[in-house]
């Protein structure tokens, strides 16, 4: 993989797409949060996703000449949330340092890959995170060669119910 463009580039390439729009930052809140952070190889500039959901993110997506986008049977992608073991910053811009695709968990499950992850000091991408990798460097994502993004997950309500009465016939 190519290195990270340097976080002022990552930031010019956001408000290029319009994210600071999306997540109600001016260009030079997002810029300015860029510099704030100084030269840090390697690192990944993220926007809450609270600011800029991945629904909204996925269609700024662009490889090899396709947008990305979010199937239609995918409508809650906005419900998932960071897992404990990727809590997200308390910010509307944050940094996630040394962005790697885990080539060597390839075939793995996401379960079998956590551990391994966590194992190594290392925090599992989430959701919005992968999304960012991918507006900065779409050639991240290649065929028979994705990432994960198991540092999010949806978490559905779990209904409970009392039988009901029984029926006099």
């Amino acid at each position: 993989m190519l290195p990270l463009p340097s976080l002022t580039a990552q930031a010019g390439r956001l408000v290029e797409l319009g994210v600071h729009t999306i997540a109600g930052l001016t260009a030079t809140e997002l810029c300015a949060a860029a510099a704030a952070a100084g030269p840090r190889d390697g690192a990944l500039l993220v926007v809450h996703p609270e600011r800029a959901p991945a629904s909204r993110l996925a269609e700024l997506v662009e490889r090899e000449g396709k947008r990305g986008f979010v199937v239609l049977d995918m409508t809650d992608v906005d419900a998932f949330t960071p897992t404990e073991q990727a809590p997200l910053p308390d910010a509307p811009v944050y940094l996630v340092d040394g962005v790697e695709r885990g080539d060597e968990l390839l075939n793995w499950s996401p379960d079998e890959a956590l551990p391994a992850i966590t194992a190594r000091g290392r925090t599992p991408l989430a959701l919005g995170e992968g999304v960012h990798w991918l507006l900065q460097q779409p050639e991240a994502l290649q065929r028979n060669r994705c990432f994960m993004t198991i540092g999010s997950r949806l978490r559905r309500p779990t209904a409970g119910w009392t039988p009901g009465r029984p029926r006099s016939g």
